[in-house]
């Protein structure tokens, strides 16, 4: 990977870094070289006059037809004729083959002035159709749109006389939900289903007749609502549930001949049966990355339902030959590898954030899974990478672990890929296309294929350009620190891993790489892509400024800044919020190369509020609502096997997320033994009430305690004020903790009127991603209603 020294002018990197792109595209190693003998009969793409199209066209082939003729419209100023019969010379040919290759195979064959395309399927006539517009035309889709496609110098110039053969190392190759028509020219495709599935299966129809499959959680089992957040697994120690599961397989077989996988991956939560049996099936408990090991549990559970789906009910294959799967998520509390045997035909899929590879502890752990995974019976194990992009609101680049870990597992036998990765163009770079060119051919040089995308796709700001993206990736490899389950996801701080210097210089890369295609003749497109990565480098500058305003604004509450200060703040951040919303709308509104709202919007913690409380006057008397403040441990009690011992006090509740380490202590500072909670070692814990209010009076939420956040380490107070049914009137997240370590207690106060119709409020203390050395300390916790003044 490219290493900067910073002490070099930026101009004077610029202009190093600047490559001719002619220069770099020596570097795919096509499969039917050698080439032919000197003096042979050759064949040019411009020699083609006819495309002999094949009946019953499928509208992505169409699609890829119509680029060929575009692109040969562009190189040769002729189109060939389209027909759909005869044997005419000069003409290309599709033919259909079973040479049992998958993925989108194909083989080109020359025969004289002929040219014939062989494959398995009509997903290798595109890739074929594209492998020719890519070597023989130049074309490249480096991103979706007008803007991503580029013209380069082609890498052949004729058809060769010997067979062209290709076979992508992934048979699966995808990215969720990237344009589809870049996908297409890219050779991406999609075969199997796996995803979060068991809440459709086991739906509240099959409740009603067969509760005793459904899990038993904190006591009780609930009928589910359909949602595959929020619906608990099955039992999966049940055999009526391993018969349900078969069935719903073979239905879908029957139902979708020509489906090669029926997905039964867990449902996207921990909500496991916590009975007797489920205990004994997991003892002793054992735990991985700080999480319980269950997967014995479920992949036990597939390799039951696999023998009644495959062994007894023979859907091996379909009615063409290809072989069927069951697919099944290895993830969270079910990703370490497996003790037992897994069935052949089920397909494990591996959920790994690789883009945390530079962390070499879960780098080796990682790569341990892969190839214990890959040598546990399983004939095809595919593999669920995250290479979010959006919603993280700054270039999350890690091209260097991309390519190491691809090839890692094509070598280790893994051969479908899925990724999610929310179309960020201009922050993202070259991560879907050197992907797209990875999964199809991992042996590739990857260095090459940047060289060839920051010479070819930014001219003359290559240099520049990639000084950009290396700079964030090359500062994130060295200060995100120890790996975590897809660290900074969603996180309304994740930005605050970059210090406002390192932003800065990478905004001035920018304006070098502006200037640069200012000067260059003919070079609209690259001023134009440029500009989509100067839009999108705004919206992460923005950003952070309203996230630097924001900590600082909270800091300085919780210190006791004097008034005078704390209202500067305050109109700091409000700008700075103003700012940043006011860009966010125009840019995602506007942009073409812009994620969907969905994807880039986070959830957001407003200390306006606490601000509001220290520079109001003073309030009137405080009649506290709470029966113990205090918060004095009444005893202590297990909710299940999985969870320490918790001190119950009164009025709350403690709810959590099974965590090797969690720990619910006294507090240090309480003024009463055996008072107070002090957490560490938490994966996500919320410490929550209820209490009744009354519409428009005001009141007072108290909160006393000391603690250490670190980066990714969330502490939030979220409140929700609901109607006399239950409903929620209106929500927010007034507070949340600071990146620091606060070793003394502080006291925060936050004033609230209860909105008209309000007759309660729910407040919620949630704790999530504790890492080593965190904690929260509370001393005490108080609600209570402020009387008017007389």
């Amino acid at each position: 990977m490219l290493k900067l020294n910073k002490a070099l002018p930026l101009a004077f990197l610029a202009a190093t870094f600047l490559q001719p792109c002619v220069a770099v595209l020596d570097h795919r190693a096509q499969s039917w070289k050698p080439q032919q003998a000197v003096g042979s009969a050759q064949l040019s793409i411009a020699d083609i006059t006819t495309i002999v199209l094949p009946p019953q066209m499928s509208d992505e082939l169409r699609a890829s037809v119509d680029d060929l003729l575009e692109q040969l419209q562009v190189h040769s100023g002729a189109v060939p004729k389209l027909v759909s019969e005869g044997h005419p010379k000069n003409a290309l040919y599709f033919e259909h083959v079973q040479d049992g290759r998958e993925g989108g195979a194909f083989t080109i064959q020359r025969e004289r002035t002929r040219v014939i395309i062989r494959s398995a399927d009509q997903s290798g006539w595109r890739n074929a159709l594209y492998a020719i517009m890519n070597d023989l035309l130049g074309a490249r889709w480096y991103w979706s749109g007008d803007v991503g496609f580029e013209l380069v110098p082609p890498s052949q110039a004729h058809f060769p006389n010997r067979s062209w053969r290709e076979a992508p190392a992934f048979v699966q190759r995808r990215f969720y939900p990237v344009n589809t028509d870049f996908a297409r020219r890219n050779r991406l495709n999609s075969v199997y289903s796996f995803n979060h599935n068991l809440a459709k299966v086991f739906n509240r129809e099959l409740f009603e007749s067969k509760p005793e499959v459904f899990s038993l959680v904190n006591g009780r089992r609930r009928a589910p609502l359909g949602s595959g957040a929020t619906d608990p697994q099955p039992d999966f120690t049940q055999p009526g549930a391993v018969e349900v599961a078969a069935q719903a397989a073979l239905n879908h077989f029957a139902e979708h001949p020509d489906s090669t996988s029926f997905s039964l991956s867990i449902n996207d939560n921990v909500l496991f049966d916590t009975s007797e049996r489920t205990q004994a099936a997991v003892s002793p408990l054992r735990y991985f990355r700080g999480r319980p090991d269950y997967t014995n549990l479920v992949f036990g559970f597939m390799n039951q339902v696999a023998e009644r789906v495959f062994e007894v009910g023979g859907a091996w294959q379909t009615p063409s030959g290809e072989d069927r799967y069951l697919t099944a998520l290895s993830y969270y509390w079910t990703e370490p590898a497996p003790a037992i045997r897994i069935h052949p035909r089920v397909m494990p899929v591996l959920t790994s954030d690789r883009a945390q590879w530079h962390d070499p502890d879960y780098r080796q752990q990682d790569k341990d899974l892969i190839r214990a995974w890959t040598r546990s019976g399983a004939e095809r194990v595919a593999t669920w990478d995250y290479y979010f992009g959006a919603p993280y609101p700054y270039p999350r680049q890690f091209n260097q672990w991309i390519a190491e870990s691809l090839r890692y597992m094509a070598d280790e036998g893994v051969d479908v890929f899925f990724s999610q990765l929310p179309s960020f163009w201009g922050l993202d770079g070259a991560k879907a296309w050197l992907g797209s060119e990875l999964l199809w051919d991992p042996t590739q040089d990857a260095d090459a294929l940047l060289d060839e995308y920051y010479a070819c796709f930014f001219g003359a700001a290559s240099g520049a350009m990639r000084a950009f993206y290396e700079t964030a990736e090359d500062y994130r490899n060295q200060h995100e620190g120890a790996a975590d389950w897809i660290k900074l996801y969603k996180d309304e701080s994740s930005i605050a891993l970059f210090t406002p210097e390192v932003l800065q210089q990478m905004r001035a890369y920018l304006q070098v790489a502006a200037d640069n295609v200012a000067a260059e003749p003919d070079a609209l497109r690259y001023q134009q892509r440029v500009e989509v990565v100067s839009e999108a480098f705004r919206l992460t500058e923005l950003y952070a400024s309203f996230d630097q305003s924001r900590r600082a604004l909270v800091t300085a509450c919780l210190d006791g800044e004097p008034s005078a200060g704390i209202q500067i703040l305050l109109e700091i951040f409000k700008a700075a919020d103003q700012a940043y919303r006011s860009y966010f709308e125009g840019y995602v509104g506007s942009s073409s190369y812009a994620p969907e709202r969905r994807s880039i919007a986070l959830g957001q913690s407003n200390p306006e509020r606490l601000a509001m409380g220290l520079l109001q006057e003073a309030p009137g008397a405080f009649e506290s609502l709470s029966e113990d403040p205090t918060l004095k441990h009444r005893d202590y009690r297990a909710r299940d096997f999985l969870g320490p011992a918790l001190p119950r006090v009164a009025g709350w509740y403690l709810d959590y997320r099974a965590s090797e380490h969690f720990k619910v202590e006294a507090s240090q500072h309480s003024k009463l033994e055996s008072a107070g909670l002090r957490l560490s070692g938490a994966d996500i814990v919320s410490i929550f009430r209820t209490f009744p209010v009354v519409e428009q009076d005001a009141y007072e939420f108290r909160l006393t305690g000391n603690w250490k956040t670190s980066l990714d380490n969330r502490v939030n107070v979220h409140v929700a004020w609901l109607d006399r049914d239950g409903r929620s009137l209106e929500s927010e997240m007034p507070l949340r903790l600071p990146i620091e370590h606060r070793s003394q207690p502080t006291t925060i106060r936050l004033p609230f009127v209860a909105p008209d119709n309000a007759s309660d409020v729910r407040l919620r203390i949630v704790i999530s991603r504790q890492y080593p050395g965190d904690f929260l300390d509370l001393s005490e916790l108080d609600f209570g209603r402020v009387a008017p003044k007389p």
